[in-house]
């Protein structure tokens, strides 16, 4: 009996992860035929129709026709699955909420950007969060039958493993338990990326970084965070926390970073760093601007050749963006750097400044090969939600019972 139960285990095994080599060769190369994928794969025409047929019961993939080189009747081709379900992103950020639903392809299907007060009690922000992904999930499930998850980005400590915002300096929050709350609430898969990782995720995917297998995506925000894929991979660390390049030690100016610490390079380059050196210059905002990012789009607008304090400013925040991003190189040797986050557009019109830093202070041999981009899409990390989701479904695809 305990021999059969084994073999029954065995088998259920591997037929998983069969399932999984598929799906993975369809998300990567789009449309294959089952002799190709038998070919990638290593296994007989047998067994790959034996998974094509698993997979289309619970409909992750679809068969079309297509029509070969040569004459004769059209053949069929499997594909993953579009509109085999929906996902979920939302982006929680200091002032607002960001959400994109989509079908399981990526493709938007409705998004909604809702502002709020710097300083929002949590409660209050979670109550419009799920405000928000309650009428997301609505729309998803009378479209596409099904919601694969919801992931929620954060510019904070995040335990992926638990599901837990732990900590995040600006909020003022720890400890707050997403996963169990809203997988209660909305009875769906939950999860939660720090954003800077889930921005990372979205630029490997689907952005300036696509199929680049080591890369550094600098979120430069009202915080600073850095999500680092070394050979293909993520770089989570033992708590998940990797990537909080912005509380490292960067300058001696005395300044108190959010952490505690001083002269976090955060303190030298984050928003509230820009608007410190601006009125340091004569250049004056609102209270209502500085409690926000509303200033940035101002700014754009001052940035030209006749506003030499305003570009003076950004030239010395883009050098010192340069110089920090030389010690990640050196650390992780990537061959593509991608700067996004919600100080993109402004360190767009000093992307000389920051190529200038990183040449003084990258090794000669490490500057080989090394591309910069300024992130024009500002959905980064919403797009890494929806791939984060994406991962967990095609590692543990939902089959039947056989």
């Amino acid at each position: 009996m305990e021999e059969a139960e084994k073999r029954r285990y065995d088998r259920g095994d591997i037929r998983r992860l069969n399932a999984v080599s598929v799906l993975g060769q369809l998300w990567v190369n789009g449309a294959l035929t089952r002799a190709q994928i038998s070919e990638r794969l290593g296994l007989t025409r047998a067994t790959v129709s034996k998974i094509v047929a698993d997979l289309l019961d619970v409909d992750l993939v679809k068969e079309t026709e297509y029509i070969g080189n040569g004459a004769g009747r059209p053949g069929l081709q499997v594909e993953f699955n579009a509109g085999s379900g929906c996902l979920i992103a939302i982006e929680l950020d200091l002032d607002r909420l960001t959400l994109v639903l989509s079908n399981a392809g990526k493709e938007t299907l409705y998004r909604k950007v809702v502002p709020f007060s710097l300083g929002t009690p949590m409660e209050e922000c979670l109550e419009m969060a799920e405000g928000l992904v309650g009428e997301a999930l609505e729309k998803g499930l009378a479209s596409h039958g099904r919601c694969f998850g919801i992931c929620l980005a954060w510019s904070g400590l995040v335990n992926r493993e638990e599901g837990e915002l732990a900590y995040g300096p600006t909020f003022g929050w720890k400890n707050v338990p997403v996963k169990e709350r809203w997988e209660s609430k909305f009875n769906v898969p939950v999860y939660v990326e720090n954003e800077a990782h889930a921005g990372a995720m979205g630029a490997h995917h689907s952005g300036e970084g696509k199929g680049k297998r080591n890369l550094i995506f600098l979120s430069q925000g009202v915080g600073l965070g850095a999500g680092v894929i070394v050979d293909g991979v993520l770089l989570r660390g033992k708590q998940g926390f990797a990537g909080q390049v912005g509380h490292t030690h960067f300058a001696a100016n005395g300044i108190t970073c959010t952490c505690g610490n001083a002269g976090c390079w955060v303190t030298e380059i984050g928003a509230a760093a820009i608007v410190r050196k601006l009125e340091a210059r004569g250049i004056n905002f609102s209270d209502e601007e500085k409690a926000g990012t509303t200033w940035v789009e101002r700014l754009l607008n001052e940035s030209g050749e006749g506003e030499s304090d305003t570009r003076a400013v950004l030239q010395e925040v883009g050098f010192q963006t340069g110089l920090g991003l030389a010690k990640l190189v050196h650390t992780f040797n990537p061959s593509t750097i991608i700067i996004g986050g919600r100080m993109a557009k402004l360190l767009k019109v000093v992307e000389s400044s920051i190529r200038k830093g990183l040449d003084e202070g990258v090794l000669p041999h490490m500057k080989e090969h090394l591309d910069l981009h300024i992130s024009d899409s500002g959905e980064d990390q919403l797009q890494g939600c929806l791939d984060s989701i994406l991962e967990s479904v095609l590692k543990d695809p939902p089959l039947g019972e056989q």
